[in-house]
């Protein structure tokens, strides 16, 4: 028996010399009641939704004076628990990017200056950039978070009022830790900042969607490297490891979304490849709800424009510097507006509401009905809304044959206003709602063959629709499976002028309209920026207000009907037999911007043995259970071979 002792003592021993020591003092966490209570109060993709009323779920939702009751109602309530725990708590508010950007006009108007003021005063600490920091270029961004001068727009539309705007604090930090300057490699904002919590370090590690370089601007993205996100972050893990930080979080515009269960998405599909030490990760980007764990860690996304937030509770060891095994719990919780709002922060939507109202507010046309016309985002084909958009662009732009523009560009469907003598009246802030990008028009020529070629990439990403919409003509395409020579989801056939019957000349030079973002190669559409610029025309928001103005002075109103001009055909029997279909475009997956499909799995992310999921392990967890398998199964190998001995 006394062998038996001294083997296990020798195999415990020799544990003890395969792991450190600092992972065997890890290993002891959480045997004493000394913890911090932390909450993450996050949002993501605002979008600049001040005073946005939706609903979701059944319930009236949006508003950042109702965002504001209820995250201060959320911190109360945890610290009224941590309270009667003995314990004193830290909340940090944080947003996963796109705050601003693609706005109403109560905030683009402004610059979105009034969405920043509002962030602030609720006290977010915290923020990542996403792909709509770039839409004006990120000196405008940084511009617009220091408040170093008054943009034209903001001094145009506060003349004559006392409209104040001073920028964000100067501890709201924002981080970028995948996107360098291609010229010097450094950073544009820094990759990670570390936050002190009761004493314990936690390190936060900002990552941007590296899909920002085809759905901002080229010209605004074209000096920036995006680095890939996995190696990114593994790399600042390390970085932080080194200082001490153990407990370390994600913040990443880069989506996730979470279904029966089952959470996929980028960043799920990146979380087994990412370091252990991470335990939490925000995501955001797709406008979709996430709430479960993937390989130990947490994710985290709340829709989108205000509807929710998330709520993520936790708990940090003052002794390891680490997250508390199995402490992890998140709630996305609605933004309903059942409470009083913040009067603060309804100060500042008011005084948005008030500057912008009068340019907003006034009449430019008429619609033929009060009902809606078209869409936000409109990309799964020809759109009602998309006619009369690339109608003004083709219209309105001198020399143009064609337009055609991105349907991401159609921020919001066209919502006329009825009046007291039932006239449908449409407003310049309605008309702003659908083109508020300010891009400029372009004027370019494109071969007939090279327009083909440009209508074939609205297909190249498999999974994804990128329809355009278009003007002066009209072209029919082809089930990609039904042709030999047609490798992706659909194809172009033919092309034909506005008639609808006479064929497209593919070796001719055509002048076609279109916004500098899709001219550029914007959206993955690189063969228009292959085409030669003639000049520039007035941006695309000025050219839809103008053609409405226009048809009012006609005496027309806005009545769009779809027309055909995208019309899927069955393949002919020419196609079939020698594939004569349209270009053949395979290229790899991308993800859309705004993805805007919801689930309703909404609720709690716990520990309880109904949820499904496992919470968070930190690497210190996962030694010391490999510490003590190992242990266990060497004494049962010792005891085997020590019976054998005795018979």
């Amino acid at each position: 028996m006394g062998k038996l002792l001294l083997s296990v003592l020798l195999l415990i021993s020799l544990s003890f010399t395969l792991f450190p020591s600092h992972l065997i003092t890890q290993a002891k966490e959480n045997t004493n009641n000394d913890y911090i209570p932390f909450q993450i109060l996050s949002i993501n993709d605002f979008h600049g939704n001040l005073d946005t009323k939706s609903t979701l779920n059944g319930k009236e939702v949006g508003g950042a004076a109702y965002l504001a009751t209820h995250l201060n109602q959320r911190q109360a309530e945890m610290e009224a628990q941590a309270e009667k725990d003995g314990k004193k708590p830290v909340t940090l508010r944080l947003e996963a990017g796109d705050a601003v950007g693609a706005s109403p006009t109560v905030s683009s108007l402004l610059q979105d200056e009034p969405t920043m003021k509002a962030l602030n005063q609720m006290d977010f600490k915290l923020g990542v950039l996403g792909n709509h920091s770039f839409d004006e270029g990120i000196q405008e961004f940084k511009r617009l978070l220091h408040a170093t001068s008054v943009h034209p727009n903001v001094a145009k539309y506060t003349e004559g009022t006392d409209y104040k705007y001073r920028g964000v604090d100067d501890d709201f930090k924002f981080l970028a830790a995948n996107v360098v300057e291609k010229a010097s490699g450094e950073h544009i904002f820094d990759p990670y900042t570390i936050k002190q919590v009761g004493g314990v370090h936690v390190g936060f590690i900002g990552i941007v969607t590296p899909e920002t370089t085809t759905s901002a601007a080229p010209k605004h993205t074209k000096s920036y490297q995006f680095l890939d996100i996995t190696k990114t972050i593994n790399k600042y893990a390390m970085e932080l490891e080194k200082k001490g930080v153990k407990a370390i979080v994600v913040v990443a515009h880069e989506g996730a979304s979470t279904n029966n269960g089952e959470t996929t998405g980028v960043m799920a599909d990146l979380a087994s490849k990412l370091d252990d030490q991470v335990d939490i990760i925000f995501a955001a980007h797709s406008h979709e709800i996430a709430n479960g764990v993937v390989d130990g860690k947490l994710i985290n996304q709340n829709y989108n424009y205000g509807q929710a937030f998330g709520d993520v509770r936790t708990k940090l060891d003052p002794e390891t510097d680490d997250f508390v095994k199995g402490s992890t719990k998140a709630e996305v919780v609605l933004n309903t507006r059942d409470v009083t709002p913040d009067p603060e922060v309804q100060a500042i939507v008011s005084e948005a509401k008030k500057v912008t109202e009068k340019a907003a507010s006034e009449p430019i046309g008429q619609a033929a009905s009060g009902e809606s016309i078209g869409k936000r985002k409109p990309e799964d084909g020809e759109n009602e809304l998309g006619n009369p958009v690339t109608d003004a662009q083709r219209i309105m732009t001198t020399g143009a044959d064609f337009a055609i523009t991105n349907s991401g560009g159609i921020r919001e469907a066209l919502i006329p206003q009825t009046n007291d003598k039932g006239n449908h009246i449409i407003t310049w802030g309605a008309a702003y709602a659908v083109q508020p990008f300010n891009g400029y028009m372009q004027l370019i020529e494109l071969t007939g063959q090279q327009i083909k070629d440009g209508l074939s990439q609205q297909w190249q990403k498999p999974g994804e629709i990128m329809f355009l919409q278009i003007s002066g003509f009209k072209y029919t395409y082809i089930d990609g499976s039904k042709v030999p020579d047609c490798k992706q989801k659909y194809c172009v056939q033919d092309v034909f002028l506005a008639d609808g019957k006479t064929k497209m000349d593919m070796n001719k030079t055509y002048k076609v309209a279109m916004n500098e973002f899709l001219a550029d190669g914007g959206d993955g559409f690189s063969v228009f920026s292959q085409g030669e610029v003639l000049r520039n025309a007035q941006t695309d928001t000025e050219t839809f207000i103008a053609y409405i103005e226009k048809l009012a002075s006609e005496g027309k109103k806005v009545d769009p009907k779809i027309e055909g001009r995208a019309t899927l055909v069955e393949p002919s029997k020419k196609d079939v037999d020698d594939g004569s279909s349209g270009t053949a475009i395979d290229k790899s997956h991308g993800k859309a911007d705004d993805d805007n499909s919801k689930t309703d799995n909404l609720g709690d992310n716990t520990n309880d043995s109904n949820s499904g999921h496992k919470l968070p392990e930190t690497s210190t967890n996962i030694y010391k259970n490999l510490l003590v398998g190992i242990i266990l199964i060497g004494a049962g190998f010792t005891i085997l071979l020590y019976r054998r001995k005795r018979i």
